[in-house]
């Protein structure tokens, strides 16, 4: 199990430094995304953007009180988003429930409340 805490890890380190192209290794291609605020799912290509545009979006972008607990086909992410733009900085807790199949991420479920950040930033 601790396998998998480690590619969890790496994983998240990859997302959160935006190396968009260590984290589409990590995905397969036919990997989707699901938000439970937009109840959407989202193509590799979809979040991987999604993703690459963090750092235009925030002047500073992060996760803290990061947990990650190995379930059988996955782990757990559980952190809490804090996002600044100018003088105001938000934090959202998350949790995302990760699915690993042969050493690849074939499906995440994201749940956090959107609506957080949309009142602090809009």
């Amino acid at each position: 199990m601790s396998d998998i805490l480690e590619f969890a890890a790496q994983f998240f380190n990859a997302v959160e430094g935006g190396d968009i192209d260590a984290v589409a290794g990590f995905y397969r291609d036919d990997v989707t995304v699901w938000h439970n605020f937009d109840n959407v799912n989202q193509t590799r290509e979809d979040n991987l953007a999604t993703l690459a545009g963090i750092s235009g979006r925030y002047d500073a972008f992060g996760y803290e009180d990061v947990r990650h607990t190995a379930v059988e086909d996955g782990f757990l992410r559980q952190h809490v988003i804090k996002a600044t733009i100018g003088e105001k900085t938000v934090n959202v807790p998350a949790i995302l429930r990760v699915y690993v199949e042969s050493g690849k991420i074939h499906r995440i479920e994201e749940y956090f409340d959107r609506g957080q950040l949309d009142v602090v930033f809009s």
